[in-house]
Formats: structure tokens, sequence, C-alpha cells
């Protein structure tokens, strides 16, 4: 996770995330788009099965997190055990750069 380190605190573009396309292209599905950001907002997105929230604070990223979500209960979630954090970050390394390379500046 320290190469997203970079994009906290850099200014999130709603404009991008609302290009379906670009999402498809990097197989990211976003679970609740805003219609645009407001003093606060968490941002779901869905990557392989794992659920990544962004917390925008006054326009800018403030956090990223990654949880797994029960699938018999949706409403539940936990954290990834760190060999399930170093599986996914291999496989969805690179895009997750490219995502979040065009959805800050």
């Amino acid at each position: 996770m320290e190469k997203f380190k970079k994009f906290i605190g850099k200014t999130f573009k709603l404009e991008t995330i609302k290009n379906q396309e670009f999402l498809e292209s990097l197989s990211i599905c976003c679970q609740n788009l805003p219609d645009k950001i407001e003093e606060f907002e968490e941002i779901e997105f869905l990557v392989d099965d794992i659920v990544m929230c962004i917390a925008v604070l006054e326009g800018k990223i403030k956090r990223i997190m990654l949880v797994k979500v029960n699938k018999e209960s949706p409403d539940e979630c936990a954290p990834l055990t760190k060999e399930e954090l170093e599986d996914f970050l291999k496989k969805n390394e690179e895009k997750l750069l490219k995502f979040f390379e065009n959805i800050t500046e």
C-alpha cells in the first residue's frame, strides 16, 4: 500500500470516475457514484470481490481502504489478511496505480 500513499491529499477528479468506459477498461465498478463531491464523501469501488473505499474530504483523498465483504451478508466486511492484501496487490497494483493517476491532480 506504500505506493498508494502518494495519492493521499491529492485533489479527487469526480469527472474521471463518471467515465464508465475508463472504469470498465480497468475492471473496476463504482458502487455509489455521487453527483458531486460534498464536504465529505466515501466512494466505494468493487475490484475483484474486494471493496475499495476512498474517503474524500474537501475535494482531496484522505483515506484508501480495502475490505472483503461477506457474500452471504453484504453488510458485513473485514480487513484483508496480510497474505490476501499481498495477493490482491500483486494482481491489481498496475491497474490501481493507473486508476489513481487518472482520478487525482
